[in-house]
């Protein structure tokens, strides 16, 4: 297995841990059609490991590009999670190691995530993935796994729609929560909270920002904030004109939906341009290292988020600082990743059958069954449990209650920090 483009010591950690990693990057596919061209797969219903052979667990996330940051700290999340599982379970799986394999999906580059899954679907062993990382990405990647009847369990592409929408066979999973949830969390604080007559809510025009905002400007319509929707382009860094009309409207609120750099870009043009009201995002935004860094803790001082980091354990960032080597910064989904990839292996252990000859054969529905059949009530993101789609559930009724069962914090940035409005 060819591993290319990690640092010595991440690849050193990656040997010591008994976790490979192959990382490839954005080039064309080597590989034909997903079932058809795996070699270990001698029953389209059935995954067939043979003896000796690893069990694979896919990463899907943005390595290259300006969501590198976040979706390498994603990957290292998920890395973490396998890490911590072999360490309470067994460096085998029922006579077989466990290794990953890491693709590089472009983020909202739909046509990169396609690729990244036609990559991973032709590794011979591919027990489950790990990601899609983006939304867009996660749209079009969707129908390639479903066909091969491959489990995906994104820890972040939170439109709303991606599960309901999904192919029948729904093997379609996510640890993160909806965008909808997130901008109804966002609309009721802004309404409900702070009590602002007026808004400019702003997209980046692509399908999560635009999902995201819609549902901030329901809930916020709905407590008489009058709301003005603008949209940008991304990729575009000259937002002056916007920046003027808005600094002239004056509005309560200034919320945007998509991602950095857009957003850093989009926040100091606001104030370059005289707005001094109060600036808010989503989970795309919520980072130290992508926002709060480049735009200043003193120019950051206030700015508010829905879907940010939480909290983690002590031995958790320990362990995650052994592979990423540092602090996670950039990514809102640390747990998220790690809780997808405990699924993901508790699933593969139960339903894994040990064959005569040291192979291991693995149920294709049943595997997508047993990971729509978790819940679990230690998830390091909260509560645990999928509905026939593959949304995670909640039984609270109250918005604040669902969004801390769910795994959604609120954040404001204070003295350079963001420091956790709830949970």
């Amino acid at each position: 297995m060819t591993i290319t483009r990690i640092g010595v010591s991440f690849l050193l950690v990656l040997l010591l841990t008994g976790v490979a990693l192959a990382e490839a990057g954005c080039a064309d596919s080597q590989g034909g059609s997903a079932l058809a061209e795996a070699p270990s797969q001698s029953d389209a219903s059935r995954i067939v490991i043979p003896a000796g052979q690893p069990i694979i667990v896919g990463i899907s996330a943005p390595f290259t590009g300006t969501e590198a940051p976040g979706g390498t700290e994603d990957r290292d999340a998920a890395i973490t999670g396998v890490m911590r599982w072999k360490a309470a379970r067994g460096e085998q799986m029922k006579g077989h190691e466990i290794e990953i394999r890491a693709e590089d999906d472009g983020c909202t580059e739909d046509k990169i995530t396609v690729q990244a899954a036609e990559r991973l679907l032709d590794v011979p062993g591919l027990a489950g993935v790990i990601g899609p990382d983006c939304s867009a990405g996660a749209k079009a990647a969707i129908p390639l796994y479903a066909q091969a009847g491959v489990v995906a369990i994104s820890g972040s592409a939170t439109e709303s729609d991606l599960t309901t929408t999904q192919p029948a066979g729904r093997f379609f999973f996510r640890t993160s929560y909806r965008s909808e949830l997130q901008g109804m969390v966002g609309g009721e604080f802004v309404g409900g909270t702070l009590v602002l007559p007026t808004a400019y809510l702003i997209d980046d025009g692509e399908s999560y920002g635009q999902d995201l905002i819609e549902a901030a400007q329901q809930a916020m319509e709905g407590y008489g904030v009058v709301v003005t929707r603008k949209s940008i382009r991304r990729g575009d860094v000259d937002f002056s004109k916007l920046a003027a009309e808005v600094a002239k409207a004056d509005p309560g609120f200034v919320g945007f939906g998509g991602f950095n750099p857009e957003a850093v870009l989009l926040f100091r043009q606001l104030r370059d341009a005289g707005y001094r009201g109060p600036f808010g995002s989503g989970d795309a935004v919520a980072s130290m290292s992508t926002f709060v860094e480049p735009v200043g803790a003193d120019a950051a001082e206030g700015v508010y988020f829905v879907g940010c980091p939480l909290s983690l354990t002590d031995d958790f960032r320990a362990e995650f600082k052994k592979v990423h080597g540092g602090e996670p910064l950039a990514s809102a989904f640390i747990p998220q990743y790690a809780d997808a990839a405990v699924i993901l292996l508790d699933a593969i252990a139960e339903v894994a059958e040990e064959q005569g000859d040291g192979s291991l054969v693995i149920d294709r529905l049943r595997l997508r069954d047993a990971v729509r059949e978790t819940d679990r009530m230690d998830g390091m993101s909260g509560h645990l449990a999928f509905d026939e789609y593959g949304d995670r559930m909640s039984s609270a009724t109250d918005l604040t209650e669902r969004a801390i069962d769910l795994g959604l914090a609120a954040c404001q940035v204070q003295n350079g920090e963001l420091v956790t409005l709830f949970p």
